[in-house]
């Protein structure tokens, strides 16, 4: 028992990892403009395929295909956000055509990213990264990917945090969360400020591709493929919670990962109802605990007052 059970809990802790990083772009995008952008998952897919195609030039530097990944992703969510939805928030259109917008958008992207794909022969690849392994624990190897998911998820959460916790872009960020038009009226710079909020969230997908892609095949619908267990992190999370985020993705790699062996160990049941899980945790967290396991506390508007008191 304490093999297969091990090696699920570490294969869990990969996969935990993975959905955080991958979920903390949609986390900020909630939490500054209120967005559940669906097209978010396209930008894993965009990110794989960029550090698959750099491992191609440079073999094995996962530092250089995160790089490029986050830099791609970043200026086309950059794009995205200019010709869409900067032009639909200012229009004050409803969350409902944000949520279509943010479809069709999803749909355009992947479409485009199958062009691409099938022009170029790359359709199906993966990237050229050895994977070492560092230790044999019970069934489970861990490798060089699972020590990167892991440092980055937690990495990038807590560096994320501070940002948004002590630098003066990251408490404007958090003006416009609570209060868009109080924080305009009090000299922050809202243009500015959103559009470095998509580089970060689009960013931040490409390296959750880039990291996904060192144990699967790279294909346009990659990042669709998780589109759920995304939304399924954010809303545990609370859906603006990065602590939440941490929690919530960890808790979905678990549930994916243990608790479907025990489950296929002890009933029977078989992995092909492991997508089903997700779709559990969500409805359980909006039956008992809508609000999230950590949702976060609305300071916007104290901030947006304390710098309209400064502009005075």
């Amino acid at each position: 028992m304490l093999s297969w059970l091990l090696g699920s809990v570490f294969i869990s802790l990969f996969t935990g990892s993975v959905y955080v990083v991958a979920s903390l772009g949609l986390t900020l995008t909630l939490a500054v403009v209120k967005l559940p952008n669906f097209a978010h998952a396209e930008f894993l897919t965009i990110g794989a395929y960029a550090g698959a195609v750099v491992s191609f030039l440079f073999p094995g530097n996962f530092a250089l295909m995160s790089t490029a990944a986050f830099l791609l992703c970043a200026f086309i969510a950059l794009i995205i956000n200019t010709v869409v939805y900067s032009k639909l928030i200012s229009k004050r259109v409803t969350i409902y055509i944000l949520v279509l917008a943010s479809f069709a958008v999803a749909q355009f992207v992947r479409y485009g990213v199958f062009v691409i794909a099938s022009l170029t022969g790359l359709l199906s690849t993966a990237p050229d990264f050895p994977l070492t392994v560092i230790a044999n624990v019970y069934t489970a190897q861990l490798t060089n990917a699972y020590l990167i998911a892991l440092v980055l998820s937690i990495g990038v959460s807590v560096i994320l945090a501070l940002f948004l916790n002590y630098t003066g872009t990251g408490r404007s960020m958090r003006a416009i969360s609570d209060n868009s038009d109080l924080a305009r009226v009090s000299g922050v710079k809202y243009t500015r400020v959103v559009n470095l909020m998509w580089i970060i969230a689009g960013g931040l997908g490409g390296v959750g591709g880039v990291i996904l892609s060192t144990y699967t095949t790279v294909t346009p619908v990659m990042g669709f493929n998780l589109l759920l267990e995304i939304f399924a992190v954010v809303i545990i999370a609370g859906l603006t919670s990065f602590i939440g985020t941490i929690v919530g993705g960890y808790l979905v790699g678990f549930v994916e990962g243990t608790v479907m062996a025990v489950l296929n160990h002890y009933f029977g049941l078989a992995y092909t109802y492991q997508p089903l899980l997700p779709f559990a945790l969500i409805i359980i967290m909006l039956l008992f605990k809508p609000t999230g396991l950590a949702p976060n506390v609305a300071l916007g508007a104290k901030l947006a007052k304390k710098l309209a008191g400064r502009k005075k």
